[in-house]
């Protein structure tokens, strides 16, 4: 018989697998197209306070399920901010 707490876990790191994974077609879309006039930079710097308040909860809590993802998570929203950086510099024009 399974144990409720191994299936909670599996839903758990599969929601946060997904949730994670979510920002990398922008991210291809952004390297193929190099249009990140669409990306505010606001949005991006509430996008990682949140994740960060999220990390610092789950790491508090020992929450492996949740801060897992969001440290893949936050790595790609870094990246987004690296890509919005270079190619707003190539295009000379920054969209706040």
């Amino acid at each position: 018989m399974c144990d409720k707490n191994n299936i909670t876990d599996i839903i758990g790191y599969s929601g946060g697998i997904v949730l994670s994974i979510c920002l990398l077609p922008q991210i291809y879309k952004i390297y193929k197209t190099k249009d990140v006039d669409n990306i505010s930079y606001l949005w991006q710097i509430m996008y990682i306070i949140g994740i960060s308040l999220h990390l610092y909860y789950a790491i508090s809590y020992d929450l492996l399920p949740i801060y897992i993802p969001t440290i893949i998570e936050l790595f790609c929203v870094l990246i987004l901010i690296f890509l919005k950086v270079i190619y707003t510099k190539n295009n000379r024009t920054i969209h706040i």
